[in-house]
């Protein structure tokens, strides 16, 4: 028996950007021969795996903390950063 996909259901969603977002949005979707709603549909999926990492991170971190976790206050990360200016 063949495979066969479910075709995918999609909805529309109307966005509000200010005329230069657009321009540089036309000017992405012409440099890779692709249409303006495949580059925001790129651009969606790309935050939305960023920010699910970022959240699953942030969920573990503190769970560490509420364990007693190993952690490096303000104070000692503001002279760490202060090290490396010239």
């Amino acid at each position: 028996m063949p495979h066969t996909t479910e075709p995918r259901t999609t909805e529309n969603i109307t966005v509000r950007m200010p005329p230069e977002q657009q321009e540089k949005l036309t000017a992405i979707a012409a440099e890779l021969d692709r249409s303006r709603n495949w580059v925001i549909n790129q651009a969606i999926e790309n935050y939305l795996d960023v920010y699910a990492w970022q959240s699953a991170k942030i969920r573990e971190r503190l769970k560490e903390a509420h364990k007693g976790g190993k952690f490096v206050s303000g104070s000692e990360i503001s002279k760490l950063v202060e090290s490396f200016r010239p």
